[in-house]
């Protein structure tokens, strides 16, 4: 069989296992999300490592939804809180000072959820996060590899109100070509995954009657205009 429709083969029956184990948790986390938004807090996602992928998703993309926003290390970097040798070498998710320095730079509110991804779920960074926003009462959601958060120890579920599965193998490879490992899984999954949740977040606003937040494309006439409208009012939360 040819080797890229052996992968298409693969990725497919993983997203059909991932709708089929993960629906309800889904439609679970999308109200979670929407609740949050409709009382006007923000989801903030932050993803470690190939999770900001999943972030990315999500964050401020046309056709998407408005009051998601991405926590990134890179903004950090540019406003020169952080040295990219620190995001490079992995030293930042060890850092729990870049919590405070999220909460300078983007005004986070007590209003607000937090969506982490992070695939083994033991970056004492993320379980610091989430420790503070339970604290406060926030929600959380966390996305992990389960097989390999298992496998490594990871505590970030104990502290989540609602969590999903990237339902990938440990280690995370697709294919065998002589006798080598190559190719990942999961980050597809998730990225699928994550736009189901978009899915979700608009029905829920549909099915309440509301105007769902949507993000419209740049090339769309008068789209800047509606999509400052939506973010705005958030001021940093959603930069």
């Amino acid at each position: 069989m040819d080797i890229k429709k052996q992968y298409f083969d693969l990725i497919k029956q993983r997203i059909d296992d991932a709708y089929a184990k993960e629906n309800a948790q889904i439609k679970e986390v999308a109200d979670l999300f929407a609740n949050c938004m409709d009382n006007l807090g923000v989801v903030q996602l932050f993803g470690v490592r190939h999770g900001e992928e999943f972030v990315n998703e999500l964050n401020y993309r046309a056709g998407g939804i408005a009051i998601f926003h991405g926590l990134k290390p890179k903004d950090l970097v540019l406003m020169k809180m952080i040295d990219q040798k620190d995001i490079d070498s992995g030293a930042i998710y060890n850092d729990l000072s870049v919590i405070d320095k999220f909460n300078e730079a983007c005004d986070l509110d007590d209003r607000d959820m937090y969506c982490l991804v992070s695939f083994y779920g033991n970056e004492p960074l993320v379980i610091e996060m989430a420790k503070r926003a339970k604290a406060k009462g926030q929600k959380v959601v966390g996305v992990v590899n389960k097989k390999s958060y298992d496998r490594y120890g990871g505590t970030l579920l104990d502290y989540c109100d609602a969590w999903l599965d990237m339902d990938a193998d440990e280690p995370d490879t697709a294919l065998e070509i002589d006798g080598v490992k190559v190719g990942q899984l999961s980050s597809t999954v998730a990225n699928v995954i994550a736009q189901m949740l978009t899915a979700e977040v608009y029905r829920w606003f549909v099915d309440h009657g509301k105007q769902a937040p949507v993000l419209l494309s740049a090339n769309i006439k008068g789209a800047d205009v509606h999509n400052d409208s939506l973010t705005d009012p958030y001021g940093r939360r959603i930069r």
